[in-house]
């Protein structure tokens, strides 16, 4: 269910996407991806390492049955969720005017900054009662939520960018910004008036010692949370900034921004709806079963879920490297989009199964080690564009979003390897890879696409049957394979292994 509403809400907001680059132009998009990342940090100030906090306290106890600490769970998020976020929303209104001068080097994006600061504590009171929700297991609530905010986000955005913005950037900003914030107000009162009623005939929740466990999780994960979204701004900061001193670049720097970050980025991540949704639901679910001191079902679980992950990945990688072009002039009417877009293919062998690892980690009780990694590569980030930039220009942005990205996927993986006891399935990931690039070959030698519907749909369709043809043929996915997880029985945990586990 929530594949199909992230991939439903994707195309929505893909459409919107494109509507917007027409609107605002290349330039225009990279403004806006520059004001968003102010908004991203102070999201991540706001929350401070509450979301995930929220997940897996409520599944935990939710896993232990007892309602009266789920109650006092989610309670002692949202309180800490709320100071953290007037404190990150105070730093942000005042700090406001240097950061559009200086880091989005625009003083007309000040007002959106503002608007951002003052509905921080919405939106981060939003994300903890997602994060509870997704951990109590309702997902149906949180998907009509979901499809709703969505969509009156862009219908509150396209009216306000059709009858007051005006063209003038300060406007444009601004009903982005106000167009997503009305619509997070809708939705954080509908989740947390249903959660409200849910929890209020529950007593006891006050004896429940909450505080020091919420903490022993916030502090470690917000200082790694902090450092790391702060290098990202920093990167963000000077993907510009490094392109300008290119000579080659010096005109065009802020469009290549705006063409990577507004346009190449939504298509290239448009298939993962899928790995979000099973990201998000195996946190509470591995959570559940590590309480329990269920170790053969999370073998079970993270074995499934990194062979189909790949199996998906190399049939998405090799579909958009076939497709780029075209769909980088159907849609954006850009050829430099689509060439891109075939550059970034590729990594989308490791950035989806990189978002399944990260979400079984951080199920497992690995989020500080998993937010060390995104430190490091956040680090070497900025190290690297630093360099590579100025003499490169965008092939020095491809060459280090390569490097740091498969250096995290790396380090999440051998982790996960020691803390579940798995036997990483190399063999059958060389051999998806292969066949995903034999299909590509085999479909651009015999229907190369066009920026037509017809050609593109006649070239996906050639490649998807060489791809599962050639799955077939080498074996490379076999459901029958992994019906054994399934069926194995395992002893339930002895209170001593479950005291084990828990502490």
């Amino acid at each position: 269910m929530l594949t199909l509403t992230n991939l439903s809400l994707r195309s929505v907001s893909l459409l919107f996407q494109v509507y917007l680059s027409r609107t605002i132009g290349a330039a225009g998009m990279g403004k806006m991806q520059l004001v968003l990342t102010v908004g991203g940090f102070a999201m991540t100030l706001g929350t401070s390492g509450v979301r995930v906090a929220a997940m897996n306290l409520t599944a935990r106890e939710r896993g232990l049955d007892h309602p009266a600490g789920v109650k006092k769970a989610i309670t002692s998020c949202l309180l800490y969720g709320l100071f953290a976020s007037l404190l990150a929303g105070t730093l942000l209104y005042f700090l406001a005017p240097t950061l559009a001068n200086t880091f989005v080097g625009d003083g007309s994006v000040l007002p959106a900054i503002w608007l951002m600061a003052l509905s921080l504590p919405l939106n981060c009171a939003c994300a903890v009662l997602s994060g509870c929700y997704t951990a109590l297991g309702k997902i149906r609530r949180m998907v009509w939520t979901d499809i709703l905010e969505r969509v009156t986000s862009i219908f509150f955005t396209v009216l306000l960018l059709q009858y007051w913005a005006d063209g003038r950037m300060s406007r444009i900003c601004c009903a982005v910004i106000g167009g997503s914030e009305l619509a997070t107000g809708i939705s954080f009162l509908i989740l947390f008036i249903a959660l409200f009623r849910e929890l209020r005939c529950i007593r006891g929740a006050e004896q429940v010692k909450m505080r020091g466990r919420l903490i022993r999780l916030c502090i470690p994960l917000a200082l790694s949370d902090y450092l790391r979204s702060g290098l990202s701004t920093l990167e963000q900061f000077l993907i510009p900034r490094g392109l300008s001193k290119n000579p080659a670049t010096v005109d065009s720097s802020m469009a290549d921004y705006g063409t990577v970050s507004g346009m190449v980025f939504p298509v290239l991540m448009f298939p993962a709806a899928l790995f979000y949704s099973l990201s998000d639901l195996l946190v509470p679910e591995l959570s559940r079963c590590r309480a329990k001191g269920r170790m053969l079902r999370i073998r079970g679980i993270c074995t499934r879920s990194l062979r189909v992950g790949f199996v998906f990945s190399a049939m998405v990688s090799g579909l958009l490297f076939l497709l780029a072009p075209a769909l980088g002039q159907s849609l954006y009417h850009s050829r430099s989009a689509g060439q891109y877009l075939r550059v970034f293919a590729p990594m989308i062998l490791m950035l989806y199964p990189d978002a399944l690892t990260d979400g079984m980690l951080k199920g497992l009780g690995e989020q500080v080690a998993s937010v060390r990694y995104n430190t490091i590569t956040a680090a070497c980030d900025v190290v690297l564009l630093f360099l590579l930039l100025p003499p490169l220009g965008m092939g020095g942005f491809v060459l280090t979003f390569l490097l740091t990205h498969g250096l995290n996927f790396f380090l999440s993986l051998r982790r996960l390897k020691m803390v579940a006891g798995l036997s990483l399935p190399w063999h059958h990931a060389i051999k998806t890879i292969l066949v995903g690039a034999l299909s590509a070959f085999f479909a651009l030698a015999l229907c190369p696409p066009v920026a037509k519907f017809l050609s593109m749909f006649l070239s996906a369709g050639v490649y998807l049957a060489l791809y599962f043809l050639l799955c077939r043929e080498f074996r490379v996915f076999h459901p029958a394979e992994l019906l054994p997880y399934l069926r194995k029985k395992e002893p339930p945990a002895s209170k001593e292994q479950r005291a084990k586990i828990t502490a």
